[in-house]
């Protein structure tokens, strides 16, 4: 019961909506003794791979003996995922004493879901005394809730389009945005290969006196080999590295995140070749191009931008030629405030058969709102369920095909509480 009113209680704030700015943050952080000055962090912002980024970057300072705390968003399944230490979720428990003890200091505050989880998530890591924060930036950068840590690296994933109706409609202004995260003196990695995003990031490190590490420039990877690539980095040179994580993006997110991790390195934090290299190896990360089942390939991948529909896309088309035989059945159901066309114009043309769906939320596109944009020559079935439709797609299967479910995170995560048999995932996503 008392989980179920810490759930409610945390639900309705998500009607606050999102409030840009970091006044109300800042109040609540002061009243609760503000815990982010109490550990080091590696902040992370960019349109895609935040996340994975992230995960690595926490999975080799473990390796190296730190006591690191991840905070990412949303969750898959369970609330609790946001919100770990050494890995694991924060307890039930504890994500009701931290909720209490942060809403007897709100006064007249008005916070929203995610400025208020993450007062939560900054309360657990000091008090769980963390060496280490990595916290991955909700959305854009400069007016987001993380960014009232003082990080020790900044990382710049990425810069493609997604939310423009916050962060603006040029990849100029969405730059802007993510570049926000950038603190005076602090060193900046970055994937970004846009030029008009980097030159934005480029003045904006000038402007703050921060140095800045690019992905292709002062490092880079080599001889990729999946799942094993060369690390030119920014003074190491490690050869024959495992990245666990599917597709050739995660090589890029793992350099940055091996950048950031060197940039550490100099400011004395002792970081091991081997824990690097071990580190990178032990990497988990779920929804993302995640295979977990096989004949028929089962495939998860929360792709809700053109960007992410793109990586998608270049899987899918290895796989497929890596096994002729083998058709494509795609499952799809995405948010309706997101770029249906272009994601679907990017995914569809590869299918054999489209199974079109809808998560669980408000926000999802309706299945036939969907339809008009797959070419009419594809076979094309409406399912309403997510869980539904993946019993459907098993159906019509065959062991050589594969099936990958995708469109959004709510609808992975819905995927992966029914392949898990647990029925619904947390309603909380944010």
């Amino acid at each position: 019961m008392a989980r179920l009113k810490t759930l409610d209680y945390l639900y309705q704030l998500q009607s606050h909506g999102i409030q840009p700015g970091l006044e109300t943050i800042t109040k609540l952080l002061a009243r609760l003794n503000n815990p982010q000055a109490v550990f080091r962090t590696v902040h992370i912002a960019g349109t895609n791979g935040k996340g994975s980024t992230a995960a690595m970057t926490a999975s080799i300072l473990m390796a190296n003996g730190y006591r690191v705390g991840l905070y990412t968003s949303p969750h898959l399944m369970d609330f609790n995922e946001r919100i770990r230490v050494q890995g694991r979720p924060i307890s039930e428990a504890r994500l009701i004493e931290l909720t209490e003890q942060a809403r007897s200091c709100i006064g007249r505050l008005d916070p929203t879901f995610f400025e208020f989880t993450t007062a939560l998530a900054f309360l657990q890591f000091a008090e769980e005394a963390v060496d280490m924060a990595v916290v991955e930036v909700g959305l854009g950068g400069r007016f987001d809730a993380t960014n009232t840590v003082s990080s020790l690296v900044s990382i710049i994933t990425n810069i493609d389009y997604d939310h423009q109706r916050f962060l603006g409609e040029k990849i100029e202004q969405i730059a802007s945005e993510k570049a926000g995260i950038i603190k005076p003196g602090v060193p900046v990695v970055t994937g970004a290969a846009r030029p008009s995003a980097l030159k934005v990031i480029q003045k904006e490190c000038l402007h703050q006196g921060a140095p800045l590490y690019r992905l292709g420039k002062e490092f880079s990877i080599e001889n990729v080999d999946p799942p094993y690539f060369d690390y030119h980095g920014i003074r190491q040179r490690l050869r024959k590295l495992e990245c666990p994580l599917a597709g050739r993006h995660q090589f890029l997110n793992a350099a940055s995140a091996l950048a950031a991790v060197e940039l550490l390195d100099q400011e004395e934090w002792l970081i091991k070749e081997d824990a690097m290299v071990q580190g990178l190896s032990k990497t988990r990360w779920e929804g993302r191009l995640e295979i977990v089942r096989t004949r028929p390939s089962l495939i998860l991948d929360g792709a809700h931008n053109p960007a992410g529909a793109a990586v998608v896309k270049e899987f899918l088309y290895e796989m497929k030629h890596k096994y002729l035989k083998s058709k494509l059945i795609l499952v799809i159901g995405i948010l309706r405030d997101k770029d249906i066309r272009a994601i679907l114009r990017t995914l569809a043309p590869l299918a054999d058969i489209i199974i079109l769906t809808k998560p669980d939320d408000q926000r999802a596109a309706l299945p036939g709102d969907l339809l008009r944009w797959i070419p009419h020559v594809r076979k094309t079935v409406i399912v309403d369920r997510v869980s539904k439709a993946i019993e459907h797609a098993l159906a019509l299967a065959q062991p050589a095909d594969i099936i990958c479910v995708t469109g959004s995170l709510y609808t992975v995560g819905e995927a992966k509480a029914f392949l898990s048999g647990r029925g619904q995932p947390s309603r909380l996503k944010g």
